[in-house]
This record gives structure tokens, sequence and C-alpha cells, in this order.
């Protein structure tokens, strides 16, 4: 399944939405798929709560945080390389 991606302005795999955020799920899935099955649901049985309330509880983080925790990532992958 593909979807429209707001935030990325392009067409993404569900795959990509499930596991964007290390292996957790995007925080704006549940607003995105909701027209195409029962994502809430589908989240219940595949995360647990301690992973759902990282996902979805709290403020969500600016595009600056984003930013720098994609180039922290960058610079992991460049270590281990």
């Amino acid at each position: 399944m593909e979807i429209y991606c707001i935030q990325m302005g392009s067409i993404i795999e569900f795959s990509y939405c499930m596991s964007v955020n290390d292996g957790l799920p995007c925080r704006n899935m549940v607003g995105c798929w909701q027209d195409r099955f029962h994502i809430e649901r589908f989240l219940e049985l595949k995360f647990n709560e301690e992973e759902l309330k990282k996902v979805f509880g709290g403020l969500p983080k600016n595009k600056l945080q984003r930013i720098a925790e994609y180039l922290n990532r960058i610079k992991q992958l460049d270590k281990e390389v």
C-alpha cells in the first residue's frame, strides 16, 4: 500500500510509515491511514503500550529536532562503516 506523505512530500510505502521512527511507526500514521483501514486496532496488535506511548505520547518534535536526530543517525552509521 502507498500513500502521499505530507511530511515527506512524496508517495511512500506503508512499510516506511511503520518503521520510520527507529523501528516504530510515524507519529502521523493514524491520521494518514485511518480512511483506508482500522489503523488504531492494527497498531495496538503490532506494538505494545510502551512503544505506542513513546510514539504518540508527549509533544511532537519540531523540524529542527528531527533534522538533528537524522544527522546524528548518519554520523552513527558512518562510524559503523
